[in-house]
């Protein structure tokens, strides 16, 4: 039982000096406006915080706890390969991440190089609030998310989400 508190507590020193705060004129979202409890936010201004690309998440070192903001472009199981970049949505173990949201007109997905996997199966509460199975609405939406940058699905991708929140 220690151990674990103690690990516990070591995530979260982690965490918090992991995301340095920062102001970002223009964007803000609250845990009000998107109706998440403050157990599922991050913070309640996201703006606060510095949250890193998925081209710059890409670069960071595994291990790390960072925070990560993106478009939710896909739902996928197993491996990138079986991603679905369209409805029906039918992987629910993750979610894939990219810069900017899928532009049917111009698709172009087919490389890991700006793709950033999720995995949900850590935690069911959160397994069950972003996947795309069953929360289509989901798909193309900007979340705020902080987890451990992991090696997932063969990329690098984020494991043991510990927050997340969606934007507007």
């Amino acid at each position: 039982m220690t151990r674990t508190m103690l690990a516990a507590a070591l995530l979260a020193l982690t965490l918090l000096a992991g995301c340095e705060k920062y102001v970002v004129e223009g964007e803000t979202d609250s845990a009000e406006s998107t109706g998440q409890t403050a157990k599922d936010v991050i913070n309640e201004d996201p703006s606060q915080i510095v949250y890193l690309t998925v081209a710059e998440a890409q670069e960071v070192e595994l291990g790390e706890v960072i925070c990560v903001r993106g478009y939710v472009v896909a739902s996928c199981t197993r491996s990138m390969g079986n991603a679905d970049f369209m409805e029906p949505f039918e992987g629910s173990t993750a979610i894939i991440l990219a810069d900017e949201p899928v532009d049917l007109d111009d698709f172009q997905y087919a490389t890991d190089d700006n793709l950033f996997p999720v995995c949900l199966t850590d935690y069911k509460d959160i397994r069950a609030a972003l996947n795309l199975t069953d929360n289509p609405r989901l798909w193309n939406r900007r979340i705020y998310i902080t987890g451990v940058k992991s090696t997932y699905m063969r990329c690098p991708g984020l494991k043991k989400v510990l927050r997340y929140q969606i934007a507007d």
